[in-house]
């Protein structure tokens, strides 16, 4: 790995009067001089402090069973940093908010957390929320961070984006290229959710299968929570496809395999892991499941994310996990956070959200557990593993699929 150490961020209020240092800074830290930022010198200080981290999430609303296992994940990331971080006087607090994993709900949730909690770091997903999201950071200017949303068109939307799970850009390159030059495949059908999430990842796979000579025959969106998918396969069963492609939510992902079910339809299907190791819709697609193929980006620490799940799992034992790839990179954004400010309270800066911005843009060495080196791109995104799986018993763990290919970084 590249390792290029941070520059000394020049930080405009670090030069305030002492004046000024009375008051509190929009981070939702204490005052300066107080908060283990600056002392009366402008020298960093070990004094300790407490951190607001934002995540805004479904908590209400069909996606609120995945929202509340990303809460769950984030909450024992928090749990671990203030152990971890407990001697560099670094402390997280974690405040939540509902964004019932719409545009609307998302930008309610971001003035929550951003104006009133004044949290400089808020953790959302689901690609919808993201982009409307998005240029709430930039007004209230807070870092926001994405560890769940895998659209294309989000990488680099917004210089206060922080994409911290492998986005579909490279997944789709890897994937296709199994598709296409491993498989065989010519000859594809997508249906896909009517949304930011399905349309940009729609697109990003035809140019992904074009660029190695096979054709998108056939394009079907489906409207996100719909329950009726016959008219979408009965399309893609006459579309002269060798492959189907999905790009679907929880909803309308289940009501597609049971649709592909009831249809006896041998045209195999594959996708991404939110479908592949979804409970819900693996039991949807039961036995027509087997044979899912699916790109994973699943951490190569599977040691790591075996421990984290089983502690989940312990934590709620009624819960039937749902997300467990997505999973260990909410669990790891306290820890990029925690890394972050320890770097800004060495140099005396406060914790804003442009300062962690600074930070990242320029510190290239952070590592971060079950994850590892968190190195990120010039527009703020990690470039992580594809991991290829396939199910071959709808009702086994997905931890257990098999792995069929991986292929480290960009292929």
């Amino acid at each position: 790995m590249r390792l290029i150490r941070t520059t000394k961020i020049v930080v405009a209020v670090a030069a305030l009067s002492l004046a000024t240092a009375c008051t509190t800074d929009s981070g939702g830290g204490s005052a300066a001089g107080k908060d283990g930022v600056q002392d009366a010198t402008g020298k960093a200080t070990t004094s300790k402090e407490t951190y607001k981290l934002g995540i805004g999430i479904p908590l209400t609303g069909p996606a609120a069973s995945y929202g509340e296992e990303f809460v769950m994940a984030t909450a024992d990331g928090v749990k671990d940093v203030n152990e971890r971080f407990a001697a560099d006087g670094i402390k997280l607090e974690l405040v939540t908010a509902d964004t019932q994993a719409t545009a609307e709900g998302g930008i309610s949730a971001m003035n929550k957390l951003g104006a009133v909690e004044k949290a400089p770091a808020i953790i959302t997903a689901y690609s919808a929320v993201v982009s409307a999201a998005a240029p709430v950071a930039e007004d209230l200017g807070f870092a926001l961070f994405n560890p769940g949303a895998q659209s294309p068109p989000l990488i680099g939307a917004s210089p206060n984006l922080v994409n911290t799970v492998p986005m579909n850009d490279v997944q789709l390159t890897n994937f296709s290229d199994y598709l296409v030059n491993t498989k065989g495949f010519k000859n594809f059908a997508v249906i896909y959710v009517d949304n930011e999430s399905g349309q940009g990842t729609s697109e990003a796979f035809k140019k992904a299968v074009e660029a190695r000579g096979g054709k998108v025959v056939a394009q079907e969106s489906i409207r996100q929570d719909a329950t009726d998918a016959t008219t979408q396969i009965a399309k893609v069963k006459e579309s002269g496809a060798d492959f189907i492609y999905l790009q679907t939510l929880l909803v309308e992902g289940a009501a597609t395999m049971k649709a592909y079910r009831e249809a006896g339809i041998d045209i195999p299907i594959g996708g991404y892991a939110g479908e592949g190791e979804s409970r819900v819709i693996r039991d949807a697609g039961a036995e027509a499941m087997n044979g899912f193929i699916y790109m994973s980006h699943i951490p190569e620490d599977l040691d790591g994310v075996t421990a984290l799940l089983d502690r989940l799992q312990a934590e709620d034992p009624d819960r039937v996990l749902a997300t467990q790839s997505y999973d260990p990179y909410f669990y790891a954004v306290p820890f990029i956070y925690a890394e972050v400010i320890k770097e800004l309270r060495s140099q005396g800066a406060p914790v804003t959200g442009e300062n962690i911005l600074a930070v990242l843009n320029e510190k290239k060495d952070i590592t971060v557990p079950i994850i590892g080196p968190m190195d990120l791109t010039s527009k703020l995104t990690y470039v992580g593993p594809t991991i290829i799986r396939q199910v071959n018993d709808y009702k086994a763990d997905p931890m257990t699929d098999e792995t069929i290919d991986s292929v480290n970084g960009e292929g």
